[in-house]
């Protein structure tokens, strides 16, 4: 299982992910906070403390090393500011199908249609299974979580 991972593609050099960041930002926290009404903890990118929403850091979340249930943290870069260096612009998130996979597989969908043709998705997850079901009995999928979020999301995989 420890294999299950996401990873992403992004050109953090865009207008549009410059304008799409705030977005971004303020969509991530809505999705945070319905997978903790879900009862799934989230924490920063060591798996202790609280995520990192910010627009100059970026975003930074894992699972929550307490309980053991962290991977390898979702570290989506802030869009590139005019003279700085390119950070990295992909990354890969291991969850290891813990709980909090269900907050990584929605931000990175979240990101997909904002960001369009800026962003690639990829994961080891199927997007009529997992992305669809969720990767645990009892937990809505990131298909779903989306829909009830901020509406219907397309039939097509970004995968």
């Amino acid at each position: 299982m420890s294999s299950y991972s996401h990873s992403f593609g992004a050109d953090v050099t865009t207008a549009r992910y410059r304008l799409m960041w705030p977005v971004l930002l303020a969509d991530t926290q809505k999705i945070l906070l319905a997978v903790g009404q879900l009862g799934i903890g989230m924490c920063g990118p060591d798996g202790f403390g609280v995520p990192v929403l910010d627009s100059h850091a970026g975003i930074a979340v894992n699972g929550d090393a307490a309980t053991g249930r962290q991977g390898t943290p979702l570290l989506l870069p802030p869009p590139l500011i005019h003279g700085q260096r390119v950070p990295p612009r992909t990354g890969t998130c291991h969850t290891r199908r813990e709980r909090y996979d269900l907050a990584v597989t929605a931000v990175l969908l979240r990101a997909w249609q904002l960001l369009g043709d800026d962003f690639a998705v990829r994961s080891s997850g199927r997007w009529d299974v997992e992305w669809n079901e969720g990767p645990r009995l009892g937990l809505p999928g990131a298909r779903q979580l989306i829909t009830d979020l901020f509406g219907e999301v397309p039939r097509c995989s970004p995968l």
